[in-house]
């Protein structure tokens, strides 16, 4: 069976369901179409569609279904159950589309949890390493953590079973493996593991951080500080970073308009997707179900791909390039490292260390900003601090302007990987659930709570908690590299003190900042 690509609208009394049954010769005696309370049932073959709305429909003389050759679709009519009541979520297909059970979320479960519990299939095919297992807690909604939601960091020791017969996982809630290495041999650059298919997920953490010390340039860093601070005019107009720190998304400029005309700014932005973008969501995302146990793993990756998206934007002004898949895959530990932890160690040395002891943050939010940081000063063309803080500035927008916004830009970052070569196996192997997850099971409260954790967080960050481990002499005997930890704000102040002690030699003013 087909699933037919759809479109949907309404009014104070109905649903106006528009399918398109393109290329195939139209027989009204093969049209079937039942409507049970809030379930629409759609059958011509080859097509099939069955939607799943969030209140309830009547079949009376109302209903009515005509074909229109033009533009070969059924045009059908139905009725609400009671009038006036407001179908919300009507261009989001794949919560239309979900089938009995999948939406675990807020939506999907009664205010009476004592009475009746969210549907789950009964049978769930997994692997031989995986595991399901119910919370220890009872079932609760995530609309009703809302701001108690904790973000602390859960201190485990890996439980991957050590069996090299077993295959590691990766990608949304550990289900992939096997992927990533094809596309490596046919020239994945983002890629940054030496060996992904057999990392376990603490080696995961260790690798990414030694390689983004190793990465880390800290000339390249304070040759663009100075610039900022002391360049000439043609200076800065050749580099290009005033420019960039003007500059505005259009989707940020778009809840700031908002924000300032909301008589209610306390509410989410109201969003209506494009044409395209319903498209998008109908063929290119997965109907699956999701049963997943840690929820908190998938907000902060969300936090991370927004925190990419934003940079990217500013970098290209808005506009993607050829270099965009790569530049969201490198900032992007998830995506770049497969590392869904984002646990911190401290210094290059502390990676032989129990990961599980050696965490300072308490919030894992915070170690998402931090990492967002470090890599956003190790890869892109422009490597400056406040350019980095201004894009999670603008990720705090994001979250503010609620779960369809979010959702315009994880479509966005999902359609960049889906058109490239090589790069769309991280659409195959993350962003697709995670689109379709968000979509389906995504929490405004809990998007409230993530909200004001990230700024909260982001405002209490300063330079001299950014640090790396630079290489600083190597050794005369054993020809190995000694380590020194710097954060920014040490390398400032060194490179600050050359360039007046430089200036002073030649009798030079220097200019007041």
């Amino acid at each position: 069976m087909i699933t037919p690509r759809f479109s949907i609208t309404q009014d104070e009394e109905f649903i106006f369901l528009k399918i398109f049954i393109s290329n195939i010769r139209f027989n009204a005696m093969g049209l079937e179409i039942v409507i049970q309370e809030n379930m629409v049932i759609f059958h011509l073959s080859p097509y099939y569609l069955r939607l799943r709305f969030p209140h309830e429909l009547v079949d009376d003389e109302r209903s009515t279904a005509q074909y229109d050759s033009k533009d070969e679709c059924i045009n059908v009519k139905i009725g609400k159950l009671n009038q006036n009541e407001y179908f919300e979520d009507l261009d989001l297909p794949t919560k239309l589309l979900a089938r009995q059970g999948d939406l675990i979320g807020a939506d999907a479960l009664t205010e009476n949890l004592g009475e009746k519990k969210a549907q789950k299939p009964l049978i769930q095919e997994i692997d031989a390493d995986d595991t399901f297992s119910k919370s220890k807690e009872d079932v609760k909604t995530i609309g009703q953590m809302g701001e108690d939601f904790n973000w602390e960091i859960e201190q485990n020791i890996d439980s991957t079973i050590n069996n090299e017969l077993l295959k590691t996982k990766y990608g949304f809630d550990n289900l992939y493996d096997t992927i990533i290495s094809v596309s490596v041999s046919n020239g994945n650059d983002i890629n940054e593991l030496d060996d992904p298919e057999h990392t376990k997920a603490n080696d995961r953490v260790t690798e990414r951080l030694r390689k983004e010390n190793l990465k880390f340039d800290p000339e390249y860093y304070v040759s663009e500080y100075m610039t900022h601070k002391y360049g000439s005019e043609e200076d800065l107009e050749i580099n290009g970073i005033k420019e960039l720190l003007k500059f505005t998304p259009s989707v940020v400029k778009q809840y700031l308009q908002w924000y300032k005309d909301s008589s209610n700014p306390n509410i989410v932005m109201p969003i209506e997707f494009t044409d395209k973008e319903q498209k998008q969501m109908q063929d290119h995302l997965p109907k699956k179900t999701y049963l997943i146990e840690d929820i908190k793993p998938l907000y902060v990756t969300v936090l991370s791909v927004l925190f990419c998206h934003m940079f990217e934007q500013i970098e290209n002004e808005g506009t993607h390039t050829t270099e965009s898949a790569w530049t969201l895959g490198k900032l992007c530990p998830q995506i770049s490292f497969l590392d869904n932890q984002l646990k911190k160690m401290d210094g290059l040395q502390e990676s032989m260390k129990e990961i599980s002891n050696v965490s300072k943050e308490s919030s894992i939010i915070k170690v998402a900003i931090i990492t967002g940081i470090r890599r956003a000063l190790s890869y892109p063309l422009h490597r400056n601090y406040d350019l980095v803080m201004k894009a999670w500035t603008f990720v705090y927008y994001l979250l503010r302007g609620g779960k369809r916004l979010i959702i315009r830009a994880l479509l966005d970052v999902h359609e960049t990987f889906r058109f490239h070569d090589v790069y769309y196996v991280y659409d195959k192997v993350l962003l697709d659930d995670l689109t379709a997850w968000f979509i389906s099971q995504g929490s405004e409260n809990v998007i409230r709570s993530l909200a004001m954790e990230m700024r909260k967080e982001q405002e209490s960050i300063s330079k001299e908690d950014i640090e790396f481990d630079c290489i600083a002499s190597f050794n005369e005997q054993t020809g190995e590299p000694e380590w020194e930890t710097l954060n920014l704000r040490e390398m400032e102040i060194l490179a600050e003190s050359q360039y007046r002690e430089q200036h002073q030699t030649n009798n030079e003013v220097l200019p007041i900042v």
